[in-house]
C-alpha cells in the first residue's frame, strides 16, 4: 500500500467513523511508550473511510484491528494480546460478509466467521451464514503457528517507520466526546455493592422485589482446610477447579447474603427472600479489594471484555472444599446426590451437604448458583492487601 498514510488519535468512534483527540506522530509515540491508549488510522487519498484502524493498549496487553470496505463498513476484526515482550498472540478474528451495499456495517444479518484461539489449543471456529439471527456451527480449526503470533512493530505508530507520511485529522471536538468511543477491553469485575449483601439493615434494591434489605448473613457450615488448598467447583467434577490462591490450613465459616422485601401478585403482599450470594469468611473484616481468582493456566490477559474465568456447573451446584481431598469427598457427595446415599454425605438446611473424608479431616459444603454456566469466584482483600474473603456470586445483581 504505497498510497496510504497515517494519523493518530487518543480514540475511536466505531459508529460514527470519527477520531477523537487527534495527536501528532511524537504525542502518539509518547503514549505508545506510557502504554496509554491511542489509534493509527490508515488511510488511502480518496477514501472516507479507512482502510484500517490499529487500536493500541500496550499497557492492557491489547492491539485491535478494525478493517473498512470502501462503504466504510468494518469487515475484519482481529484481538491480539500481548503474551511476550515482542509478539502477540491471536486471541479472537471475525470476519464478515455483507450480502448488499444497503447493509450498514456491523448488520445483524450478514454472514460472520470467528476464530477463537488460545496458546496451545486447537482453535474454535464458528461460522454463522445467516449472521445473528440464523443457526450457527461450531467446529475445531487447525490454525497454524505463524497465523497466531504477530510482531509487535507490525503495529501502533512505530509501524510506519520514522519516514512515514501522515495526515490531520478533522477530529470529533472535546465537547463531543461520544458514549461509544473505542476503550481497551477489561476483564468482568466484581460489583462494589457485594460487602453490603453481608452488612445487615443495608438497602439493597433488587429488580422486582420492593423494600429489599439486607439481613443477617446465614451460617451455612463450616468448612476444613487442613493444607490451605482451596478448591471451589461443581462438587460432581472428577477434576477440581483448584484456585491458586493458598489460605492459612484451617476451619472456616461458609454463609450466605439473605436480603428480604416484598413482592406482589395480583394485589396481594407476600414476604421475599433472597440469598445472592456465599461467601468463605477467611478473616471477620470488610473487604477493601477485589480481584479475580484464578486457577493454574488462566491468563487474565486473554480475557474478552466483561469475560471472566470461573468453574462450570451443569447442575447448578457448586462446592468449597480441600482441593487434596478432592476425589474421596467428591465421591462421597456423588453417592449422595446420585444416589440418594444419605450415609454419604450431611444434610444442611438450606439445601446443602457437607462430606468430610475421616483419614484427613477434610470437608466439602455444597451450596446453590442462580442456575447453569460458569460463576466466576472473587478473593477479597483487606485495605493491606490480606485475604479476608473468597465469594461467588450466585444470582444476577
Amino acid at each position: 500500500m504505497g498510497n496510504v498514510t497515517y494519523s493518530y488519535a487518543e480514540g475511536w468512534d466505531g459508529d460514527s467513523r470519527r477520531a477523537f483527540g487527534p495527536l501528532t506522530r511524537a504525542e502518539a509515540l509518547e503514549r505508545d511508550r506510557a502504554g496509554e491508549p491511542y489509534v493509527v488510522l490508515h488511510m488511502i487519498p480518496g477514501r472516507t473511510a479507512p482502510t484500517e484502524v490499529h487500536l493500541i493498549a500496550w499497557r492492557d496487553h491489547f492491539v485491535g484491528m478494525w478493517t473498512y470496505d470502501d462503504l466504510g463498513r468494518r469487515t475484519r476484526e482481529a484481538d491480539l494480546r500481548l503474551l511476550e515482550d515482542d509478539r502477540l498472540f491471536l486471541r479472537r478474528y471475525v470476519e464478515r460478509r455483507y450480502a448488499s451495499p444497503e447493509q450498514p456495517d456491523l448488520a445483524p444479518e450478514a454472514s460472520r466467521l470467528t476464530l477463537e484461539l488460545f496458546p496451545g489449543s486447537t482453535a474454535r471456529k464458528i461460522v454463522e451464514e445467516r449472521g445473528e439471527k440464523g443457526g450457527a456451527s461450531r467446529t475445531l480449526a487447525d490454525v497454524p503457528e505463524e497465523r497466531r503470533w504477530h510482531d509487535r512493530s507490525t503495529f501502533g505508530v512505530r509501524a510506519d517507520g520514522s519516514g512515514g507520511t501522515t495526515t490531520p485529522l478533522v477530529a470529533l471536538a472535546a465537547a463531543e466526546k461520544p458514549t461509544s468511543l473505542w476503550r481497551p477491553p477489561k476483564p468482568g469485575r466484581m460489583t462494589s455493592r457485594v460487602d453490603d449483601l453481608f452488612r445487615p439493615g443495608t438497602p439493597f434494591p433488587m429488580d422486582d422485589w420492593d423494600r429489599m434489605e439486607t439481613a443477617e448473613p446465614r451460617h451455612i457450615a463450616t468448612v476444613r482446610i487442613p493444607t490451605g488448598r482451596l478448591a471451589v467447583s461443581d462438587p460432581q467434577d472428577k477434576q477440581p477447579r483448584e484456585l491458586t490462591e493458598r489460605i492459612p490450613p484451617g476451619e472456616y465459616a461458609l454463609e450466605t447474603a439473605v436480603v428480604v422485601g416484598e413482592g406482589e401478585y395480583e394485589g396481594e403482599r407476600f414476604p421475599v427472600t433472597e440469598e445472592p450470594a456465599v461467601r468463605l469468611l477467611i478473616r471477620n473484616e470488610p473487604a477493601a479489594t477485589w480481584e479475580l481468582a484464578l486457577s493454574e493456566d488462566e491468563d487474565p490477559r486473554l480475557l474478552l471484555d466483561g469475560h471472566a474465568y470461573g468453574f462450570d456447573t451443569d447442575t447448578a451446584i457448586g462446592s468449597f472444599a480441600d482441593a487434596a481431598a478432592w476425589k474421596p469427598l467428591s465421591e462421597k457427595f456423588r453417592h449422595y446426590y446420585d444416589q440418594q446415599d444419605d450415609d454419604s454425605c450431611e444434610f444442611i438446611s438450606g439445601g446443602s451437604a457437607r462430606a468430610v473424608d475421616e483419614k484427613t479431616g477434610s470437608s466439602l459444603v455444597s451450596f446453590y448458583t442462580g442456575g447453569d454456566g460458569t460463576w466466576p469466584v472473587w478473593l477479597g482483600r483487606s485495605a493491606t492487601g490480606d485475604l479476608v474473603s473468597v465469594v461467588v456470586i450466585t444470582s444476577y445483581l
